[in-house]
């Protein structure tokens, strides 16, 4: 583990998104202490260094979702994808080690084609994901939003309470940008906004550089960018920011999110899709 002189070195302000130089990979894999098991002679992605495997306990709940084939195309096709955005595409390969992939057997055949996914991650299992692979453009954006939380648990926050950036009452509760049938503490608002946040930047990465994905990307960013302005705002005024850190973290996350919400607004204007300013 990081010790606590080394954690205050870093600069936190390059911690909030992922860097060209790579920079934030390697705070974050200081400070978590993690280090890649091996892939063996499982299949794997990211240049050899993800393994796909089955779980051999828990994960997704059954019977809805059932572990999908480990060559499914769409990991490949999701790896593929993910390549419009270079510098997450080597952070997944730096950060995971290990990727779990189910199908959604309440999908119906006729609505695979629309892009979605399921996905969850454990705290104390940084580096493992499991996902859905019943879309590729789902597949990928469940491979950055679960890369995401680990990141923000490495830097100090988990769901339900923080040891960095957020200062909130832990018994507080908000409004979420994500589950919206219940109120959550600061800790998962800040983690809803900062997974669905790589989601984001993930389309408007895939619309400016894949054409053939470009309407889908529109559909999703439909989605994702009122709820992530939504959460923008919940952030800006209910966030108790815990210490310097936190400052220069948010500070950063604050302007990439400005950056990545303002093209994702100009896309769906472009497009004719009009969405209401909040």
């Amino acid at each position: 583990m990081m010790s606590t002189e080394l954690a205050l070195d870093i600069d936190w302000s390059r911690t909030a998104w992922p860097q060209a130089d790579g920079y934030d990979t390697q705070a974050i894999l200081e400070l978590s202490g993690w280090r890649p098991r091996p892939v063996g002679d499982a299949p794997s992605l990211f240049g050899g260094r993800v393994a796909v495997r089955h779980r051999a306990e828990g994960g997704l709940p059954g019977p809805k979702y059932q572990p999908a084939p480990l060559d499914h195309t769409n990991l490949a096709e999701a790896e593929r994808i993910l390549g419009a955005w270079p510098e997450a595409l080597a952070q997944a390969g730096a950060l995971l080690d290990e990727i779990q992939p189910w199908i959604d057997t309440s999908i119906p055949e006729n609505a695979r084609a629309i892009p979605g996914s399921s996905s969850h991650s454990e705290g104390d299992e940084f580096g493992t994901i499991m996902l859905t692979a019943d879309h590729p453009f789902g597949t990928a954006q469940a491979i950055v939003h679960e890369m995401a939380h680990h990141k923000l648990r490495a830097l100090g926050v988990q769901i339900m309470s923080a040891s960095r950036i957020v200062g909130n009452d832990p018994a507080a509760r908000y409004t979420s940008p994500i589950i919206t049938d219940r109120k959550r503490p600061m800790t998962a608002v800040l983690h809803a906004q900062y997974s669905f946040m790589h989601v984001t930047v993930l389309d408007v990465a895939v619309y400016n550089a894949m054409p053939a994905l470009r309407e889908q990307a529109v559909f999703l960013l439909s989605r994702n960018v009122p709820r992530m302005e939504g959460g923008r705002e919940e952030i800006a005024e209910h966030l108790e920011i815990a210490d310097a850190a936190g400052e220069a973290f948010m500070d950063a996350f604050n302007r990439w999110s400005d950056a990545t919400l303002a093209a994702g607004r100009a896309i769906l204007d472009a497009e004719g899709y009009g969405l209401p300013e909040l």
